[in-house]
This record gives structure tokens, C-alpha cells and sequence, in this order.
């Protein structure tokens, strides 16, 4: 698959998804109680205006991974089903990942007129969790996953893995989310290629922190605080602290 084709294929999703209110002609599936809980929210993380618009260089590095962070709402347009879409039980099978051998399933499937290609949204239920999966394909080829997610019924923590279908290895994971919450806390993690991105955010507040982690080895680690204001500290390819200070945002 070509990037600009998939980006087309995902611009048209936006464009013509509904609304959510008919569960067997489009829309969130009647097997999904609870959606995907982030799909519901404006931002993933959501942080101090102040934080977000500084000048300082360190607090313009937290509100970058932050932004990182919120790209994975990117993704999100794949689970408004398209006005008409029919649902059947249908399991879709892939080429590049595993779905597992039993159980009810939902299934939606509809074709991009402009790019051609095709898409499927698949959701199953487990004992305490529901799937939700999102696969592509091409005319004439194989149905390849695009990504798989999982979340607890209660919202408590989830994860989300995205597939590299354009690369030499469909089945190769290239993004890696994962969520939790307990109370008004929320911590969340990107993960690609030996590199971690951890965020700990208040909801109700916008404290939190950030890491950035390389190999297992924490790089960098920045705070802040309701208002924006924050501090950091770098660390060495060993972990050991090297340099630290703080920003007024």
C-alpha cells in the first residue's frame, strides 16, 4: 500500500462517517456496550494551556510528546461506521494476525469509493474485556489487521497495537499504546522501536509528567503543574542524572 492512498482512505472515512445512533445500519455496534473509551474523549491527554503555548524549550518538549501522544486519534475515525454499512457475524480472517477461533462477533465492512480499498471493523467480547479490530485490504489481495485493541469492560486500562502493513512484514507491531486509570489518574504509554513515551496525567487537574525512555533507560523526565509551570531533569545512556532546572509557563 502507497501512504498517500491510505491517508486519502482515511481522510474519506472522516468525511462520511455517522452519527452514532443506529446500531444495525451503521454506526457503534450493539456487542459495544462501551466503546473504546478514548474514542470518546477530545484529546488523550489533555494538559495546561499555559504548558501547551510556552516558549520555554523544555516545556515545548513535554507538549510535543503530549502531541505524540494525541496522534493516536488519528485512528479513531475507523470506528464511526459509514450511514448503511450492513453488520454480520462474519469473522474476518488476516494474513498478517492472529483472531481468535471462537466466539460472537460483529462485523462491519464497506469499500472507500475514491481509494479503492477496502475496510472492516470487527468487534468480539471476552469474559472481562471487548476487541476491536480494524482491517484493510486491496482489491484481490488479503485482508491485512490494522490494528488491534483491547479494553477492560469497567475502562480501567486497555491497549491498542498498530500493524505495519505498508512495510516488508505486515505482521511486525510499529506502535504500541497502552492506558490505565485509577481514580482521576490516568497514565498512558507510545512505544516504537526501543523507544517509550509515559505520560501521568490528573484529569481533573492537568498535573502530570511525562518520560521518555529509551532501551529501557529513562532520558529525560519532565513535571508540571495546573498552571503549566514545570520542571526536568536529562539523564545519561547509563539512567544517571546529568542536568536539571525548571520553567514558569
Amino acid at each position: 500500500m502507497k501512504i498517500t492512498k491510505l491517508l486519502l482512505f482515511l481522510l474519506t472515512c472522516l468525511a462520511f462517517s455517522c452519527s452514532d445512533d443506529d446500531d444495525d445500519k451503521g454506526g457503534k455496534p450493539a456487542i459495544d456496550k462501551k466503546p473504546l473509551s478514548l474514542t470518546e474523549k477530545n484529546k488523550v491527554i489533555q494538559a495546561p494551556t499555559a504548558l501547551l503555548n510556552s516558549n520555554d524549550p523544555q516545556a515545548q518538549m513535554a507538549a510535543a510528546w503530549i502531541q505524540q501522544a494525541n496522534a493516536m486519534g488519528g485512528y479513531f475515525s475507523f470506528f464511526d461506521v459509514p450511514q448503511g454499512t450492513a453488520k454480520s457475524t462474519t469473522r474476518i480472517q488476516a494474513s498478517n494476525g492472529r483472531v481468535r477461533d471462537n466466539g460472537d462477533y460483529e462485523v462491519y465492512v464497506w469499500t472507500d469509493d475514491q481509494s479503492g480499498y477496502s475496510v472492516a471493523y470487527q468487534v468480539s467480547e471476552e469474559a472481562s474485556s471487548y476487541v476491536f479490530e480494524i482491517f484493510v485490504k486491496e482489491p484481490g489481495a488479503d485482508w491485512l489487521k490494522y490494528f488491534h485493541a483491547e479494553e477492560k469492560k469497567d475502562q480501567s486500562e486497555g491497549f491498542m497495537d498498530v500493524y505495519n502493513i505498508e512495510g516488508d512484514d505486515a505482521s511486525t507491531i510499529i506502535l504500541g499504546y497502552t492506558w490505565g486509570r485509577s481514580g482521576d489518574n490516568f497514565n498512558f504509554t507510545l512505544e516504537s522501536e526501543g523507544f517509550l513515551i509515559e505520560l501521568n496525567v490528573n484529569d481533573k487537574t492537568n498535573v502530570g509528567d511525562v518520560s521518555y525512555i529509551i532501551d529501557g533507560i529513562k532520558q529525560y523526565e519532565l513535571n508540571w503543574d495546573a498552571a503549566g509551570n514545570g520542571n526536568w531533569a536529562a539523564y545519561d545512556e547509563e539512567g544517571n542524572l546529568v542536568d536539571e532546572g525548571e520553567w514558569i509557563a
